[in-house]
């Protein structure tokens, strides 16, 4: 494997061999293609600023940022207007979200939640998640933010298998309007032992 034993275990909490990978590269197989310092981002998420700066305010707006529709988040009549500001955690987020909602127009949605602790995320979770151009949701330091993006390696393998490291989480802080507004959480520089989780919100119309 391309991982060192002497890496710190904030980098390999970011780091994934998928399972067709897993084991140690055999003798006799080709080296991986390294694809390094790749970038993705979502397009085209909304500029919402939180009300205040209060947990329960910047916790809503970025709920709103993350589902990309003024109508399901989390205007007056919106179908998630009571449901978010009363939360304590990502976790607890996710649970009140989960199920089935009715909008203003009277037709329905179906959120899926999907939430990881931070001692259990990994990188396949954070490319793969926002390849889709979703979201996530993450709590670090004691605020919320909105993972727009991010920086990565890719190890692909010639059996099919590949790996992601990622080097940078691309954050949107919903208490900002300014240059505040877009931050960096940096893998060499910052600690992951301060990012509590994060959550993903899957809606079917």
């Amino acid at each position: 494997m391309f991982l060192k034993r002497h890496l710190p275990a904030s980098i390999l909490l970011l780091t994934l061999i998928s399972c067709c990978s897993a084991n140690a590269q055999t003798e006799g197989q080709s080296p991986p293609v390294v694809l390094l310092n790749q970038e993705v981002r979502v397009a085209a998420l909304p500029s919402i600023v939180a009300d205040s700066r209060s947990e329960s305010d910047v916790m809503t707006a970025s709920v709103a940022i993350a589902v990309m529709d003024a109508e399901i988040c989390c205007g007056r009549r919106s179908a998630l207007e009571d449901r978010t500001g009363s939360a304590r955690s990502l976790k607890e987020l996710g649970e009140k979200l989960r199920g089935k909602h009715y909008l203003d127009s009277g037709s329905s949605i179906v959120i899926a939640d999907q939430y990881w602790p931070g001692e259990s995320v990994n990188a396949d979770v954070i490319v793969n998640t926002l390849m889709a151009q979703r979201p996530l949701i993450m709590h670090w330091n004691g605020h919320f933010y909105v993972v727009c993006g991010a920086v990565f390696d890719e190890y692909r393998y010639s059996d099919g298998g590949d790996a992601h490291v990622v080097h940078k989480l691309l954050l949107i802080d919903a208490r900002f309007s300014d240059h505040s507004r877009f931050t960096v959480f940096n893998r060499e520089t910052d600690d992951w032992g301060k990012v509590s989780g994060l959550l993903a919100l899957v809606i079917t119309r």
